[in-house]
């Protein structure tokens, strides 16, 4: 459900490599055209092509969901949750705790599309790391405009987003909509449910583009601290991750999501949400991890009111 630019550079392709976990069955986009095609690319018939989510759950020939739409999850995943479906929901879960809420009280499985938390590195980290030394987090993103790899799935144009509410502060949208997945990548490594914010600040922003935003908080033994840059102009993606221990330092480095090779953080996410469906196999965040990142964004915002 969905098929715009990470379902064409990212899922898409790893679907018909892990050909032996997964097999597409069915297409749903809005947008006209967008389905045919790809459903066309995947050699699937007219009858697996749909633009609604209600011809699409009254046609039931499948057994899980990804559900890769822009903007706020929650609806679709909580009808696809109570249609008995497990859910692989790229993020954010939600834009509101209420919209969380309603994942919630839907029941089912589902899994949040955090790849970093699968990154192979992280996953190395994870066996060696105490976390009860550390001492803090320190976490620092430079994010130019997204940049994908050449396609010819579909139409490389897609529909404006509109926000309303705290999306309308560009600080709440740079939380949901990227750092969510350092937020994420903190409370793995921290081994803590979620993230205390008490320090924020946040400058440089233009008319209608983002700028910088840091924000901090306690950790059990320790503080994190996020720096997250919009660089209109910079090079190349590129984020570092630096977990200082009473031991020592364990750096981790993020380039580019959308360009990755063999066993990345995406394909080791789809293979850990076959198990979900498969095995009952829990995933590394669910729908109440999606809804405490959302709960640190509200705090992201009440930090920066409180230091304006």
């Amino acid at each position: 459900m969905g098929l715009g630019r990470v379902a064409r550079h990212v899922h898409l392709p790893l679907l018909a490599k892990l050909d032996r976990h997964f097999a597409v069955s069915a297409v749903c986009d809005s947008q006209p055209g967008y389905a045919d095609q790809v459903a066309g690319e995947l050699g699937l018939t007219g009858s697996a092509v749909f633009r609604d989510t209600v011809s699409l759950f009254s046609c039931g020939e499948f057994d899980a969901v990804l559900l890769l739409t822009s903007g706020s999850h929650a609806g679709l995943a909580a009808e696809a949750l109570r249609r008995g479906y497990p859910v692989f929901c790229e993020k954010p879960l939600g834009h509101t705790p209420e919209e969380a809420a309603l994942v919630a009280d839907a029941g089912g499985r589902l899994m949040l599309g955090y790849m970093k938390q699968y990154d192979p590195a992280v996953t190395e980290a994870l066996e060696t790391l105490d976390p009860s030394a550390i001492r803090h987090i320190d976490v620092s993103v430079l994010h130019p405009p997204e940049r994908f790899p050449a396609t010819d799935w579909v139409p490389a144009s897609a529909p404006a987003q509109t926000h309303s509410g705290a999306r309308e502060h560009w600080e709440y949208r740079a939380v949901l909509d990227s750092a969510c997945h350092d937020v994420a990548l903190i409370r793995l490594l921290a081994g803590v449910a979620e993230l205390d914010v008490d320090r924020a600040s946040s400058w440089g922003a233009t008319d209608g583009e983002s700028g910088s935003l840091e924000f901090s908080g306690p950790l059990p033994r320790g503080r994190y601290t996020v720096r997250w840059h919009f660089l209109p102009d910079y090079p190349e993606y590129e984020e570092r991750v630096r977990v200082h221990t009473e031991h020592g330092t364990r750096d981790l480095s993020f380039t580019n999501p959308y360009f990755f090779g063999a066993d990345s953080g995406f394909e080791r996410e789809l293979l850990a949400f076959h198990s979900l469906v498969t095995a009952g196999t829990p995933p590394l965040s669910g729908p109440a991890e999606g809804a405490a990142d959302i709960r640190t964004g509200l705090r992201v915002l009440a930090a920066l009111g409180k230091s304006a």
